[in-house]
């Protein structure tokens, strides 16, 4: 409250006395250093993930650094399934040369290793992209042979062209599902160049019209974080961004999850934080080389 009159003079008069006095002022405690508690402010600051400059404004965290690898296997557990033979029922001279039509892939396991092939990986959100896994320049060959496609799961960059090639004797209608569309024609010995321009978030199914159990997928994505297993159900993805957390989403076309998610609820998987939408998460410290080992039972396929 303001003070007046009587006291306001009094308190000047204590005032004077104090300064002009013989005796000693009073001790008022240590006086602060401005330069040592800037500094603590700030190592309080950064350890949240940010910091704070001397106008007390708040400034980026220090971006992650250097590059990992994670690489790993998918296995089977329990008896493989057998594949049947399509349904072929038309064209087969060349379809079903010697009247042995072509085996579904629709959950290839390699009896040796019970390895599953054709899972795809890949890095939903990518912070930042080493040169090797920015979209190449070169032609990505789709080819179709014997009435089935000779890649049953093709990674392409967006913006790589992708050469669709028509190696039978017969004329194929191949359909692209998803953002990009395409359903062409292509002749006996012919081929189209086709260039999809959006990322998609799972892949996308390729089918015939004219032979309707001809089935593959494609997965075009903007950068190269992405792995196919292979027969051995064995992947890799080099140089993916280290010090920060990663999200990958992992689908195969005959898992019973959501839209193809490969759902894992093993320990070993719970490790990874896997979600009910097929996706985990891993950090990779720079130059380090990760190595997961997934064995998936039978009850994640289905779909």
């Amino acid at each position: 409250m303001f003070l007046g009159g009587p006291m306001l003079l009094g308190g000047g008069a204590l005032l004077i006395a104090m300064i002009g006095g013989c005796g000693r002022p009073p001790e008022l405690g240590p006086v602060a250093n401005m330069a040592t508690a800037t500094k603590i402010r700030q190592s309080f600051n950064t350890a949240g993930g940010e910091s704070t400059d001397t106008t007390g404004k708040a400034s980026p965290a220090v971006a992650s650094t250097g590059w990992g690898t994670l690489k790993g296997r998918f296995a089977f557990v329990g008896d493989p399934p057998r594949m049947g033979p399509y349904g072929v029922n038309k064209d087969t001279a060349t379809c079903a040369p010697g009247g042995k039509p072509p085996l579904q892939e629709t959950l290839l396991v390699d009896d040796s290793t019970r390895g599953i092939a054709n899972v795809a990986i890949f890095l939903r959100k990518a912070s930042r992209v080493h040169e090797s896994a920015k979209p190449a320049s070169t032609t990505v060959l789709f080819d179709q042979k014997g009435c089935t496609f000779l890649t049953h799961v093709l990674p392409v960059g967006v913006g790589q062209t992708m050469e669709i090639r028509n190696s039978d004797e017969v004329g194929h209608n191949t359909n692209i599902e998803g953002k990009n569309s395409f359903n062409q024609t292509i002749p006996a010995g012919q081929t189209l160049g086709f260039v999809p321009r959006k990322e998609e978030a799972v892949p996308q199914a390729v089918r015939c019209s004219i032979h309707p159990w001809m089935l593959a997928y494609y997965l075009p994505r903007k950068n190269g974080y992405l792995a196919i297993t292979a027969k051995d159900g064995a992947f890799e993805i080099p140089n993916l961004p280290a010090g920060e957390d990663l999200e990958f989403q992992v689908w195969h076309e005959s898992a019973s999850g959501p839209s193809g998610a490969l759902v894992v609820s093993t320990p070993a998987a719970q490790a990874l934080k896997w979600s009910g939408k097929g996706r985990i998460k891993i950090r990779l410290a720079p130059d380090e080389v990760k190595e997961i080992e997934i064995e998936v039972p039978a009850k994640a396929f289905g779909g």
